[in-house]
């Protein structure tokens, strides 16, 4: 997650912008854990901030539609997209949400998805919301979606564990906590939001093998050539709510990157990344403006060559550290709107290793 102002020009010179582009359908996915004061920051916003975000979505004629319309629709192409159309959603299903965030959103007849780790809720941990609690949402029209059955670091393999078992042992947590949610609720889930926002290609795979669509954790809009399985959606926390930056958020284009080559290559956890290559299609982005950021806002250097496909090489020698990392880049509309077109790559570093 990166704040508005860390948003900079780096050295690219990209092709004209197509016309055609600027009428391409987008929306944004925002992502939301706890509503409360009382919790971990790192995972919350206050109730008070919540209402707030949803006062700037109804005073700017925002339209917030389920996560699978707007997946369906934007990638899937399944209806036309009017501007300004945001989804919300929930990860881990905790209590807060059905006491503080739901309320909010049953007085403006908003709809959002709440994504369960079903062997909390079997558990009865504390803050979740119990099956009960869910049911009474579902009947509400929320979606309820799959989070995994035991949150685990579903990307790494444990050690001694070969591939194959791998592959084995987070299918059968993907289908555990798919049938938990059926037996409770009464659906089968077809959305699945990786558990700490951590995919890879191989993950996606299997998540593939009964989902529709995966959700995944890093900052960026949804566009037609959005991949299913790795759906951008903008984390909200404290220090990271801010209006500013939820502002920018809302008003996020998808940059149109169609390929990202890490070096050195990979799939899944890796050790430390050399550099990412982009190819980017043209578009109605400033691209003399482009710029990208690693996560603690440090501008890396980048080369290019001229397409389109554009390609952009950005260094990162090693930056990173143990888990997630993250680079965004950026480049404003041209259209004069203030908007951001975004994409952001994120690989997990150093856990369990090939």
């Amino acid at each position: 997650m990166m704040m508005a102002r860390v948003i900079a020009m780096v050295l690219v010179v990209v092709g004209a912008a197509s016309p055609a582009a600027a009428q391409e359908p987008h929306g944004v996915v925002l992502l939301y854990h706890h509503a409360s004061a009382d919790t971990p920051p790192s995972t919350s916003v206050t109730p008070e901030r919540f209402e707030a975000h949803l006062d700037y979505l109804e005073a700017h004629d925002y339209r917030v539609w389920p996560v699978d319309r707007l997946l369906a629709a934007v990638i899937g192409g399944e209806e036309a997209v009017p501007a300004n159309v945001v989804a919300i959603t929930f990860d881990d299903a905790y209590e807060s949400v059905y006491t503080q965030a739901r309320p909010m959103l049953r007085e403006r007849g908003w709809p959002f998805a709440v994504f369960v780790n079903t062997d909390a809720i079997d558990a009865g941990h504390s803050p979740y919301m119990s099956w009960d609690q869910l049911r009474d949402l579902h009947a509400e029209g929320v979606l309820i979606g799959n989070h995994s059955a035991s949150h685990a670091h579903l990307i790494a393999r444990e050690e001694g564990e070969s591939r194959e078992a791998w592959k084995q042992r987070v299918a059968a947590d993907l289908e555990r906590a798919g049938r938990r949610i059926d037996e409770a609720i009464g659906v089968q889930p077809d959305i699945f939001a990786y558990p700490y926002g951590e995919d890879s290609a191989e993950l996606a795979g299997l998540v593939g093998d009964d989902h529709a669509f995966g959700l995944a954790q890093r900052s960026g809009a949804v566009g037609p050539g959005t991949d299913p399985l790795s759906v951008p959606r903008f984390p909200m926390a404290s220090g990271f709510d801010g209006m500013d930056r939820f502002e920018l958020a809302v008003r996020t284009r998808p940059l149109p990157v169609v390929e990202a080559e890490p070096e050195p290559p990979g799939d899944g956890v890796r050790g430390p990344l050399r550099s990412l290559r982009l190819a980017l299609e043209d578009g109605t982005y400033r691209a003399a403006q482009l710029a990208c950021y690693s996560a603690g806002g440090e501008r890396l250097q980048a080369s290019f060559e001229e397409g389109p496909p554009h390609r952009v090489d950005i260094r990162v020698d090693g930056r990173g550290s143990t888990g997630r990392n993250k680079i965004n880049c950026t480049a404003p509309a041209s259209d004069g709107s203030g908007d951001y077109f975004w994409y952001a790559f994120q690989w997990v570093q150093d856990a369990v290793r090939d």
